[in-house]
């Protein structure tokens, strides 16, 4: 099968097409035919190594977390997706296995989730990474509940997109951080509150729209572009950090947060995930979130998606394709 593979740890210049034997599906498995990929900053810092401290890799090492495809044969025990199901997961390259920048991909049966009938395969594939740490900020960390006030530091991220929509349809009062671009998208996806965080001050803002602080921040940046966000909470208030795995970023300050009477708490998407994914699916499904604005790109162009996205240059959500 072709597939991007790399060699050795580093920057885009490791990523190389090469063919490989495909992957036979174990028991508990789903081999998927993959026909998009999408691509997520985790992808990056895996390549980079900055993942070691969660996963073992074993050259040659196939990249990618998201996936969207059909079943194409399934292993022991797996008898509930008839081949040619549409899918889509999480793979399972953060227990160290391949992952989806291949035509093929084995995926464990408990991350697998059928496709809602009104996404495309692009669509599905920019779904389930970001989508997940949203869910996971909010709900499993977080704790959110109806009425609650609530920031999302990051509102114009596809992480950020996602939480917003969820928030909303969990009933939840929502301010976003975003450029001064993507305000008025943000707003159209539930925010009452957008906050430009490049031109003014963020907690003056937010004290205009909540006087006495919200009750949770999820910061879907972090790299200390939230200063002093505890501030932002009122008493017992939580914030919520995506986990970043940038060199330098410590999260946020557990101690400071238990002496003022907060909480702290760092989310990241559980293995398996596919309980939650089949929650977001059904949204998606009834058409109350939608998936992020993505661009398409090639297999052979994956060095390019990457960089653009280690760089910041991109204001859409990355996604390969892999098969027609």
């Amino acid at each position: 099968m072709r597939a991007v593979v790399m060699e050795r740890l580093g920057g885009a210049e490791v990523l190389q097409l090469a063919e490989l034997e495909r992957p036979r599906p174990a028991p508990g498995e789903v081999l998927v035919r993959v026909v998009c990929a999408g691509v997520n900053p985790a992808d990056w810092k895996c390549r980079e190594g900055y993942l070691g401290g969660f996963l073992e890799y074993r050259f040659p090492f196939v990249l990618g977390f998201d996936l969207a495809g059909t079943v194409s044969a399934v292993g022991e025990g797996v008898d509930d997706l008839p081949l040619g199901t549409r899918v889509f997961a999480q793979s399972d390259v953060g227990a160290g296995k391949w992952g989806s920048y291949a035509e093929y991909a084995c995926v464990s049966r408990a991350s697998v989730v059928r496709m809602p009938d009104n996404l495309d395969f692009a669509a599905a594939a920019a779904v389930p990474t970001p989508a997940l740490a949203a869910w996971a900020g909010l709900f499993d960390e977080g704790g959110l509940l109806p009425g609650m006030k609530v920031l999302i530091h990051g509102g114009g991220s596809a992480v950020g997109g996602f939480a917003i929509q969820f928030a909303r349809c969990a009933g939840a009062q929502i301010a976003a951080t975003c450029s001064e671009d993507n305000l008025a998208h943000v707003r159209r996806m539930g925010a009452e509150c957008a906050i430009d965080y490049r031109a003014g001050d963020i907690h003056t803002a937010l004290r205009q729209w909540a006087p006495e602080g919200v009750d949770l921040v999820l910061d879907c940046i972090g790299a200390g572009t939230l200063p002093s966000g505890l501030d932002l909470l009122r008493a017992g208030g939580i914030l919520v950090a995506i986990l970043t795995l940038v060199p330098g970023d410590a999260g946020p300050d557990h101690g400071d947060a238990a002496r003022r009477g907060l909480r702290t708490a760092v989310a990241y998407s559980r293995m398996p995930s596919g309980e939650s994914l089949g929650r977001i699916a059904a949204l998606l499904a009834a058409g109350r979130v939608h998936p992020p604005r993505l661009e398409v790109l090639p297999l052979a162009e994956v060095a390019t998606a990457h960089e653009r996205l280690q760089e910041g240059r991109s204001r859409t959500k990355q996604v390969l394709q892999i098969a027609d």
